[in-house]
């Protein structure tokens, strides 16, 4: 009973209720912490006589500017409850404690002291030289994308994901890329027995499973950068189709949202007003991409799967900089031949050089015009291709007359290919020469064969 009153130290009389040291030797001796740390004497008792702690429970283990009021009983409660229940339970720990502490207390409490506070500092240091560390896998590497960095969920209706077999809570699929790569390491256990050659066999099997999972993510990565799920569904097209003049569909419940399900009406307003009230800002204009760049990039197609969209835009972006860049150099250096030393003096030296070119194109249409004078007033010209045009004025044939000979050879080699014996004759006027060019003509265009000629 003498217990539950106050009891105050017998060197100081500080209020030791909360916590003393009774001498177990000495009869009513009990000191506080401060006079038992000084070594304090009194009478009979000496410092290294044997002593018991004597705990109230009602005392703070951090001194009074700790927030909480954490009693040190609460505190043993906490110590032995994350043992039990481990990190990261802060419900069961909080039962544990008592019905005055919530979760969140609990866990602010132990990682404000016990982690970040002097303790965790003192017992955990900053660099822990055994650790392992994982240099092959930097974080946004192309090569090597890292485990750890969570993917954004795919926005797609319930139909598309039955048809994926996608699972959007766990972000994963049905059948996954190297399915059976679990078998590697689910059949592992170690046991105490084992023998150096057992245990590095072990450690291969999970490496090797480590890396089958790498390619799963890395996969996905490349699926996600380059759009192949939204591809695979026909999104494109059915986008396509929608914006396309007079495929929208008409009002009605909603709009279809970017994963296909419908979006409500008000939404869908809303959405609109949004995007005419930012339609007066001027978006940046894709750069139209050449029939050359087209050829490559399908070329290059293979080295997707070894960097990011992003990365790969950059990558054809700074080769059309380049082919620009040497253009310009090209001219550059065209200028400086030419005499040209300053960029002022170019816009006149292209001007001259635009006028010779023109005079050159006008000689030659002339020119091309001038070649059919003797025949291209003549009628049947308008028939003659422009082989059939050369060999007229190189022969100096009116087109009336190479047409009617044209049509006798043509007509006898069909009589002749069908057993039908040929009546026609050559006009007068075509003498042996002009028969030898024409039939010659005709078989090297194809009209005629080369065993009838």
């Amino acid at each position: 009973m003498a217990d539950l009153g106050k009891k105050y130290c017998v060197n100081c009389l500080a209020d030791v209720t909360n916590l003393r040291l009774r001498c177990t030797d000495c009869q009513d001796i009990e000191l506080c912490p401060e006079c038992f740390s000084a070594g304090a004497e009194i009478g009979n008792h000496r410092r290294w006589h044997g002593y018991q702690q004597v705990d109230g429970g009602r005392f703070t283990l951090w001194g009074p500017e700790a927030e909480g009021g954490w009693t040190s009983r609460e505190e043993q409660s906490l110590l032995d409850a994350i043992e039990q229940y481990g990190f990261g339970n802060w419900e069961d720990m909080a039962a544990h404690v008592g019905a005055s502490r919530t979760p969140q207390e609990v866990m602010d409490h132990y990682v404000n002291m016990y982690t970040h506070g002097n303790l965790g500092k003192a017992c955990i240091p900053d660099s822990i030289p055994n650790r392992v560390t994982d240099h092959t896998c930097p974080s946004g590497g192309p090569l090597s994308p890292s485990l750890t960095t969570p993917l954004p969920l795919l926005d797609i209706s319930v139909a598309e994901q039955q048809q994926l077999g996608y699972m959007p809570l766990r972000d994963d699929y049905e059948i996954e890329y190297d399915q059976d790569a679990e078998k590697l390491i689910s059949g592992l256990s170690v046991n105490y027995d084992d023998d150096d050659v057992e245990i590095e066999m072990k450690r291969a099997h999970v490496d090797m499973y480590v890396r089958k999972l790498r390619e799963r993510q890395r996969r996905k990565n490349v699926a996600r950068g380059y759009g192949l799920v939204p591809a695979f569904l026909g999104r494109d097209k059915k986008e396509k189709e929608k914006t396309a003049p007079g495929g929208g569909g008409g009002g009605g419940g909603g709009a279809a949202g970017p994963g296909g399900a419908a979006v409500p009406a008000a939404t869908a307003g809303a959405a609109s007003s949004a995007s005419s009230s930012t339609s007066a800002a001027p978006a940046t204009p894709k750069r139209k991409i050449a029939k050359e760049e087209r050829e490559l990039r399908a070329k290059l197609r293979a080295l997707c799967q070894f960097m990011a969209h992003r990365e790969f835009e950059e990558f054809f972006e700074n080769m059309h900089k380049e082919r620009a860049l040497r253009a310009k150099v090209r001219e550059l250096q065209r200028y400086r031949r030419n005499g040209i030393a300053r960029l002022d003096e170019s816009a006149e030296y292209e001007a001259a050089r635009h006028k010779r070119e023109k005079r050159k194109e006008n000689k030659s249409e002339e020119g091309k015009d001038g070649e059919f004078s003797a025949i291209e007033n003549l009628s049947g010209f308008e028939l003659l291709s422009d082989r059939e045009k050369v060999l007229c004025n190189s022969l100096n044939l009116s087109p009336t007359r190479y047409l009617t000979v044209k049509t006798i050879i043509i007509k006898d080699h069909l009589q002749k290919r069908q057993g039908i014996p040929s009546k026609s004759r050559l006009p007068g006027y075509l003498d042996k020469v002009l028969k030898k060019r024409i039939l010659s003509f005709l078989t090297e265009s194809g009209w005629i064969s080369r065993d009838a000629s």
